[in-house]
């Protein structure tokens, strides 16, 4: 099924899943959020197999909470013996469910606002504790607020490239954390972006996603340059940055490459070149509290502004493109215009993937580290 504009749920909307049918609203969520995601986002296996228990009577939400706050007490209780690799372990893990529980959530809820300052904190103190890995929460100013990040790198080490990661229309940040860690196992950096529209990002800083937000992609590298010194006093060489997007963010991150000549490297991973509204309930509440808009109309109008021509968008980065065969919301023919905006593109497909290879996620994130990494040098 070939569909319009890359989303992170699925085309079955949940409208169809009243919630006085807990098993019928259970089954659209986990298709939108299927066990394959939850690994890839880190969740621990047993917890990722309770939540998608369909005979699970309780709300989505509370069931993933419930989870990471059995993991923050275990990770508690290992930080309290002085175990902190297992402290840091539980709290990442604990990150992840929380990133599910709010993910139930398609618009900002009071609820939704909650379970997000819970995750960052679990995520924050997994990151005080780690002593193999530099996470560091950074804000970025942009217009008159601010976009959060997280760098992320070897501990004592020089810091390497940095690849500047960023999802879409519902998982942010911190989802990207094993992605973020692969990177850096092999000696570059990463920086896990919260763009306008996503995560904290939106949520405290207020700021949504709209035709400006390549400019956005330049502060983080400002930002990531006056922290490592790359670049300080000489002709910067633009193969030190890469950009790698997944779902929606896949044309974020090939917008920014287009726009900025420092991305010496970009991966698009399960994206649309041309996006336009879906007519699912889900999709549409999500894709109006990423934009900040009331309407269909007002959604399609700001999406505009984003779409990448490649008549008139260039870039001089190399540029990969993934696709999953199985993708159910985005066809080969819709990621195709990617590979046109570079003279050095690369295809590579998994005839069963699923949308963003969740289902092929260790190999996934192996090849384009390792495509990256070929690309950017190391530290």
């Amino acid at each position: 099924m070939d569909a319009p504009v890359p989303t992170e749920t699925p085309a079955e909307d949940l409208a169809d899943a009243p919630a006085d049918d807990p098993a019928k609203l259970r089954a659209a969520l986990l298709r939108a959020m299927p066990l394959s995601r939850m690994l890839d986002y880190g969740m621990d296996h047993g917890d990722a197999v309770h939540l998608a228990d369909a005979a699970v009577p309780e709300p989505w939400h509370e069931v993933a909470t419930r989870l990471a706050e059995a993991q923050l007490t275990r990770a508690e209780a290992a930080a309290d013996r002085g175990d902190a690799e297992t402290a840091v372990a539980c709290y990442r893990r604990a990150t992840a469910s929380l990133i599910f529980a709010q993910m139930a959530f398609n618009t900002d809820y009071p609820a939704k606002r909650a379970l997000y300052v819970r995750l960052t904190r679990a995520y924050q103190a997994a990151a005080e504790l780690d002593t193999e890995l530099r996470v560091e929460r950074l804000s970025v100013p942009f217009r008159q607020s601010h976009c959060t990040a997280w760098f992320v790198s070897r501990s004592g080490a020089r810091p390497g490239p940095t690849v500047v990661v960023v999802g879409g229309q519902s998982g942010w940040g911190p989802a990207f954390h094993q992605q973020a860690e692969a990177l850096a196992r092999r000696g570059l950096s990463a920086v896990l972006f919260e763009a306008p529209g996503q995560g904290d990002t939106r949520m405290t800083g207020g700021l949504h996603l709209d035709g400006n937000v390549d400019r956005a992609f330049s502060a983080v590298l400002d930002a990531v340059r006056a922290r490592t010194g790359t670049g300080t006093g000489t002709a910067y060489d633009g193969r030190r940055y890469g950009v790698w997007g997944n779902s929606f963010g896949g044309l974020l991150a090939a917008r920014a490459a287009v726009h900025d000549s420092r991305f010496g490297a970009c991966c698009v991973n399960g994206a649309d070149a041309r996006p336009e509204p879906l007519p699912f309930r889900t999709a549409r509440e999500q894709s109006r509290a990423l934009l900040g808009v009331d309407t269909d109309d007002e959604a399609a109008a700001v999406l505009r502004t984003l779409w990448l021509d490649p008549a008139a968008d260039r870039t001089s980065a190399a540029l990969l493109v993934l696709h999953g065969g199985n993708d159910p919301l985005v066809g080969l023919d819709r990621q195709k215009a990617f590979l046109d905006l570079s003279a050095h593109p690369t295809l590579r497909v998994w005839d069963d993937g699923d949308h963003t290879l969740y289902n092929h996620s260790a190999e996934r994130t192996e090849f384009v580290c390792d495509w990256f990494r070929a690309q950017l040098g190391r530290a």
